[in-house]
C-alpha cells in the first residue's frame, strides 16, 4: 500500500513541475494591447476633462453675452469695420445691405425705398450679429443666408454707434 502512495505521489510530483499547456489564446491577455488601451483610457480621461473645461467657458461667456457683459471674442464674430466712405470695407461684410453697418446713411439714400427692403435692411444688421428673430418671416429670410448664425436673443450691446444711428435713421422712414 506504501507503494502504491508514495508512487501517487512521485506521479503528482512530476504533474505538478510540468508546465502548464498554453492557455487559450482567446483568454490570455496581450500586453501591448492592453498597455494601448489604458494609454487610449488615459487620453480619452483627459480630452473629456479638456471638453469640460472649455463647456464651462462657453457657458460662462454665454451668461456674460446674456447680461451685456463682454462681447465675445469667437472668431466668427462679426465686428464691423470703423466709419469710412462706401467702399472701404464693405466687400467684407455680408449680406445685402453692408453699407448700414460700415456708413452713416443719409435721409435722401433712404427718401424713395420701399417699406418691405428697409424693414430687411434694418434687420440685417441684428442678423450679422447673430440675433434671433422672433418673427417667422424674418428668420426664415436671414436663415437662409450662409453668413447667418443665430445665437443671441439680444445683441444690442453688439451694435456699433453707426448701426445704432442707421437703425434709427431707417425706422423713421419705416414708420412714414
Amino acid at each position: 500500500m506504501r507503494l502504491i502512495y508514495a508512487f501517487c505521489f512521485c506521479c503528482a510530483m512530476m504533474l505538478s513541475a510540468c508546465p502548464e499547456p498554453d492557455a487559450d489564446p482567446k483568454q490570455s491577455i496581450d500586453l501591448k494591447n492592453y498597455e494601448s488601451t489604458l494609454d487610449r483610457s488615459e487620453e480619452l480621461t483627459r480630452k473629456e476633462k479638456e471638453l469640460e473645461e472649455r463647456e464651462a467657458q462657453l457657458k460662462q461667456q454665454e451668461d456674460q453675452l446674456n447680461q451685456g457683459g463682454i462681447p465675445p471674442t469667437s472668431t466668427d464674430e462679426y465686428t464691423p469695420p470703423p466709419s469710412g466712405n462706401r467702399n472701404t470695407g464693405a466687400r467684407n461684410i455680408p449680406g445685402d445691405y453692408p453699407e448700414a453697418s460700415t456708413v452713416l446713411l443719409q435721409p435722401n439714400e433712404l427718401r424713395m425705398t420701399s417699406k418691405e427692403v428697409l424693414l430687411l435692411m434694418r434687420n440685417e444688421i441684428f442678423a450679422r450679429h447673430g440675433y434671433i428673430f422672433k418673427r417667422d418671416d424674418l428668420y426664415n429670410h436671414f436663415v437662409q443666408k450662409p453668413w447667418y448664425n443665430p445665437r443671441l436673443k439680444d445683441v444690442s450691446h453688439l451694435l456699433s454707434p453707426i448701426e445704432k444711428a442707421n437703425i434709427k435713421l431707417i425706422k423713421q422712414f419705416e414708420d412714414l
